[in-house]
């Protein structure tokens, strides 16, 4: 049986077809799904989304140029300017979500598939999913890049403000854990663990 998690009706899990996507027959949410290589699909995404992830928070994000200065921006360094500013608040949030959050996302999507396309069950596989699940809503990488978009219209006007490497490998980060997540089925991943056992 899996019940709803939109109103708790319960259902009959029935095997479906890669591709298809099973409905609540009361509110009619999804209730699941089976993507066809799921977990290779997602471990690849993942890995991809990591090392861009990388590149994105160790390269030049930004260069703002104004009266002959020029000052190279990285995400971090944002942070820190928050920091100095008087900002901590927004800094901390900032850096929550835009560093933390997605690092230990993908993190987590990695030592829980790996394994598993290995053939060993990760310990705390469980806990593993319900974190991934739960810090997704905090990895808020599409209102940062919202935000920064925002700012280069603004100061557009005043400075020259140019997008460097790790603001397009940022993007680039962002579809590919858009990618990883919409790949990830958990139905997937328990029928790995059942394999194994």
């Amino acid at each position: 049986m899996i019940a709803c998690e939109y109103c708790d009706l319960l259902h009959r899990e029935r095997e479906l077809a890669h591709g298809q996507k099973a409905y609540c027959s009361a509110c009619g949410g999804l209730l699941y799904r089976r993507v066809e290589n799921s977990l290779e699909r997602t471990l690849a995404f993942a890995i991809a989304a990591l090392v861009l992830f990388m590149v994105a928070n160790l390269s030049t994000f930004m260069l703002f140029s104004l009266e002959g200065r020029v000052q190279e921006n990285t995400i971090f360094s944002g942070v820190e300017g928050l920091w100095a500013g008087g900002a901590q608040a927004l800094a901390l949030l900032i850096c929550f979500t835009t560093i933390v959050a997605p690092l230990l996302s993908l993190l987590t999507m990695i030592y829980t598939i790996l394994p598993l396309l290995l053939g060993a069950r990760p310990p705390g596989v469980a806990g593993a999913m319900r974190f991934i699940g739960s810090i997704g809503t905090w990895a808020m990488l599409d209102v940062f890049m919202l935000a920064v978009l925002v700012a280069i219209v603004k100061l557009g006007m005043m400075a020259r403000l140019e997008l460097q490497v790790g603001a397009w490998a940022f993007v680039a980060m962002m579809v590919a854990m858009t990618a990883a997540g919409s790949s990830l089925d958990s139905g997937a991943v328990w029928a790995r663990i059942e394999e194994l056992e």
